[in-house]
Protein backbone atom coordinates (compact mmCIF):
# COMPACT_ATOMS: atom_id res chain seq x y z
CA UNK A 1 0.00 0.00 0.00
CA UNK A 2 1.60 3.35 -0.97
CA UNK A 3 2.37 5.67 1.89
CA UNK A 4 2.35 9.93 1.74
CA UNK A 5 4.20 12.24 2.99
CA UNK A 6 2.97 13.34 6.95
CA UNK A 7 1.09 16.09 6.75
CA UNK A 8 0.31 18.03 10.10
CA UNK A 9 -3.63 18.60 11.00
CA UNK A 10 -6.14 17.08 9.10
CA UNK A 11 -5.61 13.16 8.09
CA UNK A 12 -7.05 11.54 5.05
CA UNK A 13 -10.55 10.64 5.58
CA UNK A 14 -11.66 7.18 6.83
CA UNK A 15 -14.45 5.89 3.90
CA UNK A 16 -16.23 2.81 4.17
CA UNK A 17 -18.41 2.09 1.01
CA UNK A 18 -21.03 -0.50 1.09
CA UNK A 19 -24.32 -1.26 -1.05
CA UNK A 20 -25.95 -0.65 1.78
CA UNK A 21 -24.60 2.42 3.51
CA UNK A 22 -21.66 4.52 3.18
CA UNK A 23 -19.57 5.76 6.59
CA UNK A 24 -17.06 8.61 6.70
CA UNK A 25 -14.61 9.90 9.39
CA UNK A 26 -12.22 13.25 9.30
CA UNK A 27 -9.38 13.19 11.89
CA UNK A 28 -6.73 15.39 12.87
CA UNK A 29 -3.46 14.89 14.01
CA UNK A 30 -3.12 15.64 17.84
CA UNK A 31 0.14 16.15 20.03
CA UNK A 32 0.84 11.70 19.84
CA UNK A 33 -2.21 10.49 18.68
CA UNK A 34 -5.27 11.72 16.57
CA UNK A 35 -8.97 12.42 17.30
CA UNK A 36 -12.42 12.29 15.13
CA UNK A 37 -13.49 15.90 14.43
CA UNK A 38 -16.48 14.70 12.35
CA UNK A 39 -18.08 11.12 11.57
CA UNK A 40 -21.52 9.88 9.40
CA UNK A 41 -23.61 7.17 8.29
CA UNK A 42 -26.04 7.39 5.60
CA UNK A 43 -28.10 4.95 3.67
CA UNK A 44 -27.69 4.41 -0.11
CA UNK A 45 -30.98 4.62 -2.09
CA UNK A 46 -32.34 1.77 -3.63
CA UNK A 47 -30.50 1.60 -7.22
CA UNK A 48 -30.19 -1.44 -9.82
CA UNK A 49 -26.82 -2.69 -10.55
CA UNK A 50 -25.90 -0.35 -13.11
CA UNK A 51 -26.67 2.87 -10.98
CA UNK A 52 -25.34 1.67 -8.09
CA UNK A 53 -21.77 2.69 -7.90
CA UNK A 54 -23.34 6.44 -8.52
CA UNK A 55 -25.89 6.34 -5.88
CA UNK A 56 -22.71 5.47 -3.60
CA UNK A 57 -20.86 8.46 -5.06
CA UNK A 58 -23.64 10.81 -4.87
CA UNK A 59 -24.12 9.64 -1.08
CA UNK A 60 -20.17 9.77 -0.34
CA UNK A 61 -20.35 13.34 -1.60
CA UNK A 62 -23.26 14.65 0.03
CA UNK A 63 -21.64 13.26 3.50
CA UNK A 64 -18.44 14.96 2.83
CA UNK A 65 -19.95 18.29 1.45
CA UNK A 66 -21.68 18.60 4.99
CA UNK A 67 -18.31 18.43 6.89
CA UNK A 68 -16.71 21.14 7.68
CA UNK A 69 -13.31 19.66 7.11
CA UNK A 70 -11.45 20.86 3.58
CA UNK A 71 -9.87 17.30 3.22
CA UNK A 72 -10.16 15.57 -0.11
CA UNK A 73 -7.70 12.68 0.28
CA UNK A 74 -8.89 9.52 1.53
CA UNK A 75 -8.38 5.59 2.35
CA UNK A 76 -11.04 3.05 1.32
CA UNK A 77 -11.27 -0.53 2.49
CA UNK A 78 -11.16 -3.25 -0.19
CA UNK A 79 -13.89 -5.48 0.26
CA UNK A 80 -12.94 -8.77 2.37
CA UNK A 81 -13.53 -11.43 -0.38
CA UNK A 82 -11.51 -9.71 -2.87
CA UNK A 83 -8.22 -9.78 -0.27
CA UNK A 84 -5.94 -11.70 0.74
CA UNK A 85 -3.44 -10.69 3.47
CA UNK A 86 -0.19 -12.93 4.42
CA UNK A 87 2.93 -12.82 6.27
CA UNK A 88 6.07 -12.57 3.90
CA UNK A 89 9.24 -13.71 5.78
CA UNK A 90 12.03 -11.63 3.88
CA UNK A 91 15.34 -12.92 3.81
CA UNK A 92 18.62 -11.17 5.32
CA UNK A 93 20.28 -8.69 2.56
CA UNK A 94 17.19 -8.83 -0.09
CA UNK A 95 16.31 -5.67 -1.37
CA UNK A 96 13.01 -3.98 -1.52
CA UNK A 97 12.60 -4.82 -5.00
CA UNK A 98 13.68 -8.10 -4.84
CA UNK A 99 11.21 -8.62 -1.79
CA UNK A 100 8.59 -6.99 -3.73
CA UNK A 101 9.32 -9.72 -6.86
CA UNK A 102 9.31 -12.40 -4.79
CA UNK A 103 6.38 -11.41 -3.25
CA UNK A 104 4.31 -11.60 -6.66
CA UNK A 105 5.44 -14.56 -7.09
CA UNK A 106 4.44 -16.04 -3.90
CA UNK A 107 0.81 -14.55 -4.68
CA UNK A 108 0.77 -17.17 -7.40
CA UNK A 109 0.00 -19.79 -4.63
CA UNK A 110 -2.29 -17.48 -2.64
CA UNK A 111 -5.13 -16.80 -5.36
CA UNK A 112 -5.70 -18.33 -8.71
CA UNK A 113 -6.93 -14.63 -9.80
CA UNK A 114 -5.60 -13.99 -13.37
CA UNK A 115 -2.25 -11.62 -13.32
CA UNK A 116 -4.11 -8.38 -14.77
CA UNK A 117 -7.00 -9.04 -11.97
CA UNK A 118 -3.86 -8.99 -8.93
CA UNK A 119 -2.54 -6.26 -7.26
CA UNK A 120 0.42 -7.03 -4.40
CA UNK A 121 1.73 -5.08 -1.67
CA UNK A 122 4.10 -5.05 0.69
CA UNK A 123 3.62 -3.11 4.32
CA UNK A 124 6.18 -3.37 7.10
CA UNK A 125 4.91 -5.28 10.21
CA UNK A 126 6.08 -2.69 13.35
CA UNK A 127 8.67 -4.52 15.90
CA UNK A 128 10.03 -6.70 13.20
CA UNK A 129 12.75 -6.51 10.41
CA UNK A 130 12.49 -9.87 8.57
CA UNK A 131 8.41 -10.24 7.59
CA UNK A 132 6.42 -7.91 5.85
CA UNK A 133 2.69 -8.04 5.31
CA UNK A 134 2.08 -9.15 1.64
CA UNK A 135 -1.66 -8.07 0.83
CA UNK A 136 -3.34 -9.41 -3.07
CA UNK A 137 -6.24 -7.70 -3.86
CA UNK A 138 -8.12 -7.85 -7.22
CA UNK A 139 -7.38 -4.98 -9.87
CA UNK A 140 -10.63 -4.49 -10.88
CA UNK A 141 -11.92 -4.06 -7.17
CA UNK A 142 -9.62 -1.43 -6.53
CA UNK A 143 -9.73 0.39 -9.06
CA UNK A 144 -14.06 0.24 -9.04
CA UNK A 145 -13.40 1.66 -5.58
CA UNK A 146 -11.16 4.32 -6.46
CA UNK A 147 -13.42 5.61 -8.94
CA UNK A 148 -16.13 5.86 -6.95
CA UNK A 149 -14.17 8.30 -4.79
CA UNK A 150 -13.03 9.97 -7.59
CA UNK A 151 -16.88 10.62 -8.95
CA UNK A 152 -17.55 11.79 -4.82
CA UNK A 153 -14.17 14.75 -5.55
CA UNK A 154 -11.82 12.63 -3.47
CA UNK A 155 -8.26 11.16 -4.11
CA UNK A 156 -7.71 7.71 -2.41
CA UNK A 157 -4.26 7.46 -1.47
CA UNK A 158 -4.70 3.85 0.02
CA UNK A 159 -6.89 0.91 -0.09
CA UNK A 160 -6.38 -0.76 3.05
CA UNK A 161 -7.29 -4.74 4.15
CA UNK A 162 -10.21 -4.63 6.30
CA UNK A 163 -8.67 -6.68 9.01
CA UNK A 164 -6.31 -4.28 9.47
CA UNK A 165 -8.39 -1.07 9.50
CA UNK A 166 -10.76 -2.98 12.10
CA UNK A 167 -7.72 -4.29 14.05
CA UNK A 168 -6.54 -0.60 14.06
CA UNK A 169 -10.33 0.35 15.28
CA UNK A 170 -10.61 -2.19 18.16
CA UNK A 171 -6.94 -2.88 19.27
CA UNK A 172 -7.66 -4.31 22.42
CA UNK A 173 -9.78 -7.40 21.25
CA UNK A 174 -9.05 -10.77 19.63
CA UNK A 175 -11.77 -10.66 17.20
CA UNK A 176 -14.65 -8.49 16.22
CA UNK A 177 -18.05 -9.83 14.95
CA UNK A 178 -20.36 -6.87 12.75
CA UNK A 179 -23.47 -8.02 12.59
CA UNK A 180 -25.57 -4.98 11.70
CA UNK A 181 -28.71 -5.53 9.32
CA UNK A 182 -26.50 -5.14 6.58
CA UNK A 183 -23.55 -7.60 7.15
CA UNK A 184 -22.32 -10.37 9.21
CA UNK A 185 -18.73 -10.80 9.26
CA UNK A 186 -16.48 -12.29 11.98
CA UNK A 187 -12.92 -10.74 11.91
CA UNK A 188 -10.19 -13.07 14.06
CA UNK A 189 -7.04 -11.20 14.94
CA UNK A 190 -3.51 -12.95 13.97
CA UNK A 191 0.01 -11.55 14.87
CA UNK A 192 -0.11 -9.22 11.56
CA UNK A 193 -3.11 -8.79 10.03
CA UNK A 194 -6.23 -11.26 10.61
CA UNK A 195 -9.04 -13.63 8.67
CA UNK A 196 -12.45 -12.10 7.75
CA UNK A 197 -15.32 -15.04 8.22
CA UNK A 198 -18.78 -13.72 6.44
CA UNK A 199 -22.06 -14.75 7.89
CA UNK A 200 -25.32 -14.75 6.24
CA UNK A 201 -26.83 -11.75 7.90
CA UNK A 202 -30.02 -12.93 8.64
CA UNK A 203 -29.06 -16.44 10.94
CA UNK A 204 -30.78 -17.07 14.10
CA UNK A 205 -28.25 -15.83 17.40
CA UNK A 206 -28.13 -19.65 18.06
CA UNK A 207 -26.75 -20.66 14.82
CA UNK A 208 -24.53 -17.31 14.45
CA UNK A 209 -22.77 -18.16 17.40
CA UNK A 210 -22.17 -21.70 16.97
CA UNK A 211 -20.87 -20.25 13.92
CA UNK A 212 -18.38 -18.19 15.78
CA UNK A 213 -17.18 -20.78 18.35
CA UNK A 214 -16.43 -23.03 15.14
CA UNK A 215 -14.14 -19.90 13.55
CA UNK A 216 -12.45 -20.03 17.03
CA UNK A 217 -11.48 -23.70 16.73
CA UNK A 218 -10.31 -23.40 13.71
CA UNK A 219 -8.37 -20.23 14.52
CA UNK A 220 -6.34 -21.92 17.35
CA UNK A 221 -6.28 -25.04 15.46
CA UNK A 222 -4.30 -22.72 12.36
CA UNK A 223 -2.17 -21.58 14.61
CA UNK A 224 -3.60 -17.88 13.70
CA UNK A 225 -5.24 -16.93 17.33
CA UNK A 226 -6.08 -17.99 20.80
CA UNK A 227 -9.48 -15.55 21.25
CA UNK A 228 -9.85 -14.90 24.78
CA UNK A 229 -11.66 -11.32 24.28
CA UNK A 230 -14.60 -10.73 21.77
CA UNK A 231 -16.07 -7.53 20.25
CA UNK A 232 -19.25 -7.54 19.06
CA UNK A 233 -20.97 -4.33 16.99
CA UNK A 234 -24.72 -5.23 16.71
CA UNK A 235 -27.95 -3.42 17.97
CA UNK A 236 -28.49 -3.50 22.09
CA UNK A 237 -30.89 -6.31 21.79
CA UNK A 238 -28.94 -8.37 19.50
CA UNK A 239 -25.48 -7.92 21.48
CA UNK A 240 -27.12 -8.99 24.88
CA UNK A 241 -28.54 -12.20 22.86
CA UNK A 242 -24.93 -13.01 21.88
CA UNK A 243 -22.95 -11.56 24.76
CA UNK A 244 -25.30 -14.58 26.82
CA UNK A 245 -24.47 -17.23 24.16
CA UNK A 246 -20.78 -16.88 23.58
CA UNK A 247 -20.12 -15.50 27.47
CA UNK A 248 -21.09 -19.27 28.50
CA UNK A 249 -18.19 -20.76 26.56
CA UNK A 250 -16.13 -18.80 28.69
CA UNK A 251 -14.92 -15.71 26.08
CA UNK A 252 -14.45 -12.53 27.84
CA UNK A 253 -17.70 -10.29 25.57
CA UNK A 254 -17.47 -6.34 24.97
CA UNK A 255 -19.53 -4.11 23.09
CA UNK A 256 -17.73 -1.84 20.88
CA UNK A 257 -17.70 1.67 21.84
CA UNK A 258 -15.74 4.38 20.17
CA UNK A 259 -15.56 8.10 22.05
CA UNK A 260 -18.63 7.59 24.03
CA UNK A 261 -20.61 6.02 21.72
CA UNK A 262 -21.65 2.22 22.22
CA UNK A 263 -21.88 0.53 18.22
CA UNK A 264 -20.83 3.43 16.21
CA UNK A 265 -21.68 2.09 12.52
CA UNK A 266 -18.48 3.85 11.51
CA UNK A 267 -16.18 1.95 13.15
CA UNK A 268 -14.31 0.65 10.09
CA UNK A 269 -14.02 4.18 8.65
CA UNK A 270 -12.75 5.14 11.94
CA UNK A 271 -10.21 2.02 11.53
CA UNK A 272 -9.50 3.41 7.69
CA UNK A 273 -8.93 6.95 9.36
CA UNK A 274 -6.38 6.08 11.51
CA UNK A 275 -4.46 4.04 8.75
CA UNK A 276 -1.78 6.85 8.34
CA UNK A 277 -0.50 7.36 12.13
CA UNK A 278 -0.18 3.43 12.75
CA UNK A 279 3.24 3.42 10.85
CA UNK A 280 4.34 6.41 12.93
CA UNK A 281 4.18 4.81 16.09
CA UNK A 282 0.64 7.19 17.74
CA UNK A 283 -2.45 6.23 19.32
CA UNK A 284 -6.00 6.61 18.31
CA UNK A 285 -7.67 8.81 20.96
Amino acid sequence: MKWFRRHEGSLPLGVDVGPDAVSVVASSLVGDGFIVRERATQGVPSADERELDLRIAETLRRIVGDFGTRERRCVLAAPAGEVVTRTFRVPPGMRRGEAERAAALEADTIVDWPHRERLTALDSIPGTSDEMLLSVARTSTVERLVAIARAAGLRAVAVDAPACAWRRAIPLADAVLDCTPERAALIVFGRSAGVVHSFAPRLIDERLAASVRAAFVEARRDGLADVQRLAILAARDRYESLEALLHDDGYAVVPVSLGGVEGPPWTLAYGLASWSVAPLGLVPQ
